[in-house]
């Protein structure tokens, strides 16, 4: 009898949903806007609600796992959800407790941007040993490192928080809770209010159109910036850049590699790190987090 996972993506603009295969295959695949998940007043509810046609059609013996991908802080154990910046009273959760209660299937969560990576990592056949850093430009700053083949999580499992590093001189408050962080000055959340305010066009046309401004290439150069600093800290042998901003019509990835490697030394790590555009497969989370689930049996 065949086995599944049940994969759910929460990023900050869409919840993407469905069914893997233990070969890594999509049998199912839905996708909504995240304000629908934000909005809803009882999370666990909603996402049982969301499943329960997939638990019901395959059977429950036969799913393996339910596995998520959260763009959240969350504790080492990856248990508990700490702090959601884009989606609203999703904090302080003891989510897999709660879920894997209601619907009586194993509930495993990790953060969205590092089943990402494993996506790229395992459809780009790039070696597990060494280093590999993945950036995804979306809502958010998204930041992922993966060493000798497993995700790293530091000591108190939030690590790579890359669009949360202070930037001196700032001091509007973030989503998270602090202040000055980089994100307030580079990610796609930025980039949408500079369209509606400022351009008066949909943010998916900023680069199309405007492509060339000042305040849209300072955008990227500020991205550059914090790619290089990471760069520099782990001297990566590959960087994955993806996420929504870099996907859209027109955006200056010539520019935004130019950027990171002044900022890099030479010759090394500026000559010796190899970039890789992300494939921008809409169901790379989904089939992360069975890739992530799966290794988790294994260990």
């Amino acid at each position: 009898m065949a086995k599944y996972y049940i994969c759910i993506e929460i990023g900050g603009t869409n919840l993407r949903y469905g069914l893997v295969d233990t070969n890594f295959s999509i049998i199912k695949f839905s996708k909504i806007a995240t304000d629908k998940f934000s909005s809803a007043k009882d999370k666990i509810e909603f996402l049982s609600d969301l499943i329960e046609p997939l638990i019901v059609e395959y059977g429950k013996k036969n799913i393996l796992y339910v596995s998520m991908g959260l763009a959240s802080l969350m504790n080492k154990e990856r248990t508990v959800v700490y702090s959601s910046p884009m989606i609203k009273g999703f904090e302080n959760i003891e989510i897999v407790k709660l879920l894997q209660s209601k619907i009586g299937i194993p509930v495993v969560i990790e953060k969205d941007v590092n089943l990402l990576l494993l996506y790229e990592i395992r459809k780009m056949q790039l070696t597990s040993d060494g280093i590999i850093a993945g950036i995804f430009l979306g809502t958010g700053l998204g930041n992922a490192i993966c060493i000798n083949g497993r995700i790293y999580k530091g000591n108190s499992g939030s690590a790579c928080e890359l669009g949360h590093i202070p930037v001196p001189g700032l001091n509007q408050e973030c989503g998270c809770g602090k202040k000055g962080c980089f994100e307030l000055i580079a990610c796609g959340k930025i980039l949408r209010e500079l369209a509606e305010k400022h351009y008066k066009c949909d943010v998916k046309d900023i680069f199309k159109y405007y492509g060339n401004e000042k305040k849209v290439l300072d955008q990227v150069y500020y991205s550059a910036v914090a790619i290089a600093t990471e760069i520099t800290i782990l001297d990566p042998s590959h960087v994955i850049l993806g996420g929504g901003v870099i996907e859209a019509e027109g955006f200056p990835m010539e520019f935004l590699l130019q950027s990171i490697r002044e900022n890099l030394r030479s010759p090394n790590p500026r000559e010796a790190v190899i970039f890789i555009q992300a494939s921008g497969d809409a169901e790379a989370g989904v089939i992360g987090a069975a890739i992530h689930a799966s290794q988790i049996s294994n260990y």
